[in-house]
């Protein structure tokens, strides 16, 4: 059976374009400079020498992304808009996480209704670990 050369190029592209999302968390997406580690070994904080989509958010080039022990983010700054749920988290802003994955807190790209309460957009939004709101800033 003969198998062309572009079926062959296609998924030579399919993986490439998915390598991004297959990174190990380790040391080797950090630049040279103050890497910390947990007692254990594992990567805790860094300076990203790229862009790196951790725990399913592009995490920007040349800041800071800290992770828990368990390799999953605790927070970036974000290289785009981030989506969670119904929550939409500005390109640039800081994000954080809880411990069990959860959105902690973002800088909002547009304004939201959560919980019953109006949060302005370009403010930062904090939610409790079950998801509920704990703060955000009204319109003005």
């Amino acid at each position: 059976m003969k198998v062309s050369s572009t079926i062959i190029a296609a998924v030579c592209m399919i993986f490439l374009a998915n390598a991004g999302a297959c990174l190990a968390i380790d040391q080797s997406i950090c630049t040279p400079g103050e890497i910390t580690y947990y007692p254990g070994g594992q990567l805790k904080s860094c300076t990203l020498k790229d862009d790196v989509i951790v725990s399913g958010v592009k995490c920007k080039q040349y800041a800071s992304v800290t992770l828990f022990q368990s390799g999953t983010l605790q927070s970036c700054v974000t290289s785009d808009y981030f989506n969670y749920g119904d929550i939409t988290c500005n390109q640039y802003g800081q994000v954080s996480f809880h411990a069990n994955g959860k959105l902690d807190t973002c800088n909002l790209s547009k304004s939201l209704t959560i919980d019953g309460k109006t949060c302005a957009a370009f403010e930062n939004i904090s939610l409790f670990e079950n998801g509920k709101l704990k703060s955000c800033s009204a319109p003005h």
